[in-house]
């Protein structure tokens, strides 16, 4: 009776801890299994938020270097303003320093010199010169001239005149502003050439 008692004592631990083995074999398949599955998600995770932060850099790379391309552009042409702002206020600056008195006289007898006889000039300019013109015009001649230039004073010119025929839209304007926008004109094309670096 011992011996099946013993018998049966070992045939239960053996099945016991073979039920235990085959429990724990089975628990540790489960828990590679999941840990296998965790670290494939986590491994996905981590792509994705690599994949998502190159994105990102090379966004802000891309930004950063169009910023940079607008800024240079702003910057030239802010650059080329100034520069033709600056001639523009030179040459203006200039050409009101030429505009004496003495040398308005003298345009102005040339251009009436080639009208008709008895034709009435108009003469608009500012009232400062006004007064100085009209002493070095009508000084010492006759009645005639006097009578052939109506002078008028002008808020809009700053220096220089413009002169017409007398109640006709016709003028010439030797203004300040007039000439500086000639000789601007005149110069754009060399100075866009210079400004663009086209100028060899």
């Amino acid at each position: 009776m011992d011996v099946k008692l013993d018998s049966l004592i070992e045939k239960l631990r053996t099945e016991g801890v073979e039920e235990a083995q085959q429990a724990s074999r089975e628990m540790m398949d489960k828990s590679r299994e999941e840990s296998a599955a965790i670290i494939e998600e986590a491994r996905s995770e981590a792509e994705k938020i690599i994949e998502e932060a190159r994105a990102e850099a090379a966004r802000l790379q891309e930004n950063g270097e169009l910023a940079l391309r607008q800024a240079a552009r702003d910057s030239e042409l802010l650059l080329k303003t100034r520069i033709t702002d600056t001639l523009d206020r030179v040459f203006r600056r200039k050409v009101a320093e030429s505009l004496t008195p003495e040398t308005m006289k003298e345009i102005i007898q040339r251009i009436t010199d080639q009208w008709q006889s008895g034709a009435t000039a108009e003469l608009s300019l500012n009232e400062d010169e006004t007064q100085k013109l009209e002493g070095l015009l009508f000084t010492g001649v006759g009645e005639e001239l006097k009578d052939s230039i109506f002078i008028r004073a002008s808020n809009d010119i700053s220096h220089g005149f413009r002169i017409g025929m007398k109640d006709d839209s016709v003028y010439f304007d030797f203004t300040d502003e007039s000439i500086t926008e000639a000789l601007m004109a005149f110069l754009q094309p060399r100075l866009k050439a210079i400004l663009d670096g086209q100028d060899g």
